[in-house]
């Protein structure tokens, strides 16, 4: 692996979201919510900086964003904000003929199980340009977010994957995470990971 001097990890801002929203669509594979669509994504994505408890961090090249990572100190407070905020995207983005099944999916998840026991931070997001992995910059990403945590004396934080995304289970425990336990959200099964923030 071959860490790239070049490249600047920086705070995520409001301007970041169009580039943020690209990079999801297009690298972040089995997610359900970025098959929600742009307008859903700006939303959220907007909402998100707007919570005290959201850490975000960039990745860019001269003016080329690489990748990005969200994460959350308290990720209940943080849902407990975002959620009514992103309703009427979610809901528009819902009524779409093509995504009618996936609503029954987002109603089934009202019901689904928290990982336990629970732990408020938690990295939400972390994707990178496939064209660019294997350059450290996700660990780099993680390495930023958590510097953070150490200043906030945030000791351990978790991490849903997909379990059928072997790539990113293993580039996680590759990172330090420890397998916890699998659960079924939105109708399809999810490993959670934890990891301890060394001081």
């Amino acid at each position: 692996m071959v860490t790239d001097t070049l490249v600047t990890i920086r705070s995520m801002t409001p301007a970041d979201i169009p580039q943020v929203v690209t990079l999801q669509v297009a690298f972040l594979e089995g997610s359900i919510v970025t098959e929600l669509g742009t307008g859903f994504l700006c939303r959220f994505h907007a909402a998100a900086l707007a919570h005290p408890s959201a850490r975000a961090v960039v990745a860019i090249e001269e003016s080329t964003m690489l990748g990005f990572a969200l994460a959350s100190t308290d990720v209940h407070a943080f849902n407990k904000y975002v959620k009514p905020r992103v309703l009427v995207p979610l809901v528009r983005a819902l009524a779409s003929p093509r995504r009618l099944r996936m609503g029954l999916s987002v109603a089934r998840g009202l019901t689904d199980r928290e990982p336990q026991p629970p732990i408020p931070a938690e990295l939400l997001l972390l994707v990178v340009d496939s064209g660019v992995r294997r350059r450290g910059i996700g660990r780099r990403l993680l390495r930023s977010l958590e510097d953070g945590f150490r200043r906030e004396r945030v000791a351990t934080y978790r991490v849903a994957v997909r379990s059928h995304l072997a790539v990113a289970r293993s580039f996680y425990v590759a990172t330090g995470f420890t397998p916890e336990q699998d659960l079924t959200v939105l109708g399809r099964p999810m490993t959670y990971l934890t990891k301890h923030v060394e001081s």
